[in-house]
């Protein structure tokens, strides 16, 4: 990912240059060569819908060879009944990619509007392959067919129109020829691995890989992860269903074994193999898989599936990310060491001591407009109740829109599940969370976000696998939803950082220290109106936290800054009003000097209250 379109652009440039030079010489192999080399190219096609869904999104899914399946059939249905009026079957493979899109649709909005687990979509996906398999299969009775296309059950659906081109009304058609079949799909499939490129260079494919990232992080900064993921998914059913028609398409004939199981696995092979992460991962681990078993499909026999699980064994053991990202990796290790020949190194800092932070904050985007509204949040008698457990109970709290409040509280007292039920993370079983005069409770989170709200959570949330650019990119773009402003943005929060000599490295390289001050930076970054701190300095030095409390108190300033925290010291620093969570309720309120002179805290604290209750 890069914040600059350029290198996509280049990368989809070369894909379809790439893609022509292949057509090109291609079409000087013999017929059976070119009849191999086009399903080979299908399948490409195929495994980079698995790559855009799974190694973009980071959803692991089954489904690809279902939505192949249910391309092929639609492509042979639309094309044995428009092909006598409209002379052409490109009509059909539109309709094929259509009906899978909306398929992969129909699925993905319950998965990811019903807020169903990682894992549980890959049942899901998985069980809707067998399904398929088995309804199809059974439709062998002449009665199950559509116009004049005859589903054919386990026997398969046969005389399946090639590709033809033509138009309505034209005394004749042309049907490709097995070179000109391998041309068109060969440039087909260049167009698609160019468009998957473009996409990854756009802001809605760096969302993308923000999700497979930190889905929680990604919501946090005003993304709405359900819709991404669903329309990812979808795009990756329309470019499964295209693949599966121009498979039909290939072979003029398909059967229920594209439903099948080996069918859906073999297609995480292919992924895994070429690099699940790599769009031209994904043509080569299929080329690779496939080639393999056409070698060996004569002499090995029924060992061919051994020899295949070795190979995946061994590069999973050997190279995990898989063979073009390590090979990119090698190639750019091995540059790197030319380049640097003769040339000094440049010292290195210190993780722990590169984080400047100067006094001033960052301007707001908006300047003093930004700043003219200022909304409210109020909690009024708000509970949340975990089965028989009340975790916060009749809690109403009024925070000014304006200033530093903090939260305090022994384990267990409530002050966390009080805190996430203003983040959205649960909803409350009673009571209501109003921002700006308007009720919050039912809100999501990234909707909170976007109402106003910066959240960061006890553990330092960030990318690992990104830049510390792109990073507050993201934040920023969230927010703001103008790319060059969220570029401005994002280095205007590195120099604030010292960190703008740093702006390449990936987070994963930040110490625990240095990731909660990215992510109080990724808060900044969206100028919220109220901001939500949840214990803001764990894992900091003292130093650190001293230069944390200074920047609260500023924020203060212009924002409502609600502080969850059990380091007292950090609470003495930032001298503001303070209110005690006990057993789920609000128990105090006041300074923290005048609190700590409170025996019925000091009870609380200390655990003689309950004791006392107990004896």
């Amino acid at each position: 990912m890069r914040l600059s379109n350029d290198p996509a652009s280049r990368r989809a440039v070369a894909a379809l240059a790439a893609g022509a030079l292949i057509a090109v010489a291609g079409s000087l192999l013999p017929d059976f060569v070119e009849l191999q080399a086009t399903s080979w190219a299908i399948f490409g096609m195929l495994a980079l819908s698995l790559t855009l869904v799974w190694g973009g999104g980071g959803i692991f899914s089954f489904g690809q060879g279902a939505f192949f399946g249910v391309g092929a059939y639609a492509y042979g249905v639309v094309a044995m009944n428009l092909l006598p009026h409209t002379n052409e079957s490109l009509s059909a493979v539109l309709a094929a990619a259509l009906a899978g899109a909306l398929a992969a649709a129909a699925i993905g909005y319950f998965m990811f509007y019903g807020k169903v687990g990682d894992v549980y979509v890959g049942i899901i996906t998985l069980a809707l392959t067998l399904v398929l398999y088995t309804v199809v299969s059974g439709t062998a009775d002449p009665r199950y067919h559509i116009g004049v296309a005859a589903i054919g059950g386990y026997n398969g659906m046969s005389g399946v129109p090639p590709l033809t081109l033509g138009w309505p009304g034209s005394a004749q058609s042309i049907a490709l020829s097995i070179g000109q079949q391998f041309v068109f799909v060969v440039l087909v499939a260049a167009l698609c691995l160019a468009g998957v490129y473009r996409l990854q260079g756009r802001p809605f494919g760096r969302v993308l890989e923000a999700l497979r990232d930190n889905e929680l992080r990604a919501q946090l900064l005003g993304y709405d992860v359900r819709a991404r993921k669903l329309l990812a998914f979808a795009l990756g059913g329309a470019l499964a269903g295209l693949a599966g028609a121009l498979y039909a398409a290939w072979g003029m004939f398909v059967s229920p074994g594209v439903f099948g199981l080996q069918q859906a696995s073999i297609i995480v092979i292919w992924a895994l193999i070429g690099g699940r992460r790599s769009a031209l991962g994904a043509f080569i681990g299929a080329l690779l898989v496939s080639g393999l078993s056409f070698v060996l499909g004569g002499d090995a026999g029924n060992y061919t599936p051994i020899i295949l699980g070795g190979v995946l064994i061994a590069v999973v053991l050997f190279v995990p990310q898989g063979i073009v990202p390590s090979l990119q990796r090698l190639l750019g290790r091995l540059l790197g060491r030319l380049r640097g020949r003769g040339a000094q190194p440049a010292p290195a800092t210190p993780l722990g001591e590169s984080v400047g932070a100067p006094r001033a904050l960052p301007r707001r985007a908006g300047g003093e407009a930004a700043q003219a509204h200022a909304p409210e949040l109020q909690a009024i008698a708000l509970a949340k109740s975990f089965g028989g457990v009340h975790a916060v109970r009749d809690a109403s709290l009024r925070f000014a829109s304006r200033g530093v409040h903090c939260l305090i509280g022994p384990n267990g007292a409530g002050k966390s599940t009080f805190f996430n039920l203003l983040v959205g993370r649960h909803f409350p079983s009673g009571g209501d969370i109003r921002l700006d005069a308007k009720s919050i409770r039912r809100a999501e989170p990234h909707a909170r976000v976007r109402a106003g709200l910066g959240i960061k959570l006890q553990e330092a949330s960030v990318f690992p696998s990104l830049s510390l650019r792109e990073n507050l990119w993201l934040a920023a773009y969230g927010r703001l939803r103008d790319n060059a402003a969220a570029q401005a943005r994002a280095d205007e929060l590195l120099d604030w950082l010292s960190w703008r000599h740093r702006r390449d490295e990936v987070a994963a390289v930040l110490a625990h220290g240095e990731r909660q001050w990215l992510e109080i930076a990724m808060v900044l970054a969206g100028e919220p109106s109220v901001v939500l701190l949840d214990e803001p300095t764990a894992g900091m030095s003292r130093e650190e936290s001293l230069r944390v409390a200074e920047l609260i108190g500023e924020l203060g300033a212009s924002a409502c800054v609600i502080v969850v925290e059990h380091d007292m010291e950090f609470v003495r620093a930032l001298q503001v009003p303070v209110t005690v969570f006990h057993r789920g309720e609000v128990f105090a309120s006041g300074s923290l000097e005048d609190l700590r002179r409170d025996e019925r805290i000091l009870d609380i604290y200390l655990g003689r209250h309950d004791a006392a209750t107990a004896a």
